[in-house]
């Protein structure tokens, strides 16, 4: 059974591994792709403190590494500032201040017009019949 290698290996490495391992390699190389593009993880610098500060949070706490528990390391080391994460963009500053747009306004209404025989009339105040 051949197994793809994986990123991380030489090929004299990689050859050196059981098909166990290789399984086990690419399945870790998977989860950690999947954090590194999670939304949820977007300020993750990748260093290698910060990798090693993951990989003891995982050890100390007798988890796997898999892509939910990185994601709660992560999470965990964040709260606690143990990461190194990328700084939030910084807030750009307030546009200039212009005076309000005018509001417009509806023209006056015109009065009521009339026609006979394409001659305008008057029109005054409406008698009674």
């Amino acid at each position: 059974m051949t197994v793809e290698q994986g990123e991380n290996f030489t090929k004299e490495a990689w050859d050196a591994l059981s098909p166990e391992l290789q399984v086990e390699a690419l399945r870790i190389e998977k989860a950690v792709r999947d954090f590194l593009t999670d939304s949820r993880a977007t300020r993750y610098d990748v260093t290698e403190a910060n990798g090693e500060a993951l990989q003891n949070f995982l050890v100390d706490h007798n988890l796997e590494i898999n892509h939910p528990n990185l994601l709660f390391a992560y999470n965990s080391l964040s709260a606690d500032g143990t990461l190194e994460l990328i700084p939030l963009a910084v807030p750009l500053p307030p546009a200039p201040s212009q005076p309000p747009a005018p509001v417009p306004t509806m023209p006056s209404r015109p009065s009521p017009q009339a026609f006979r025989n394409g001659q305008p009339i008057q029109m005054g105040s409406p008698t009674r019949l």
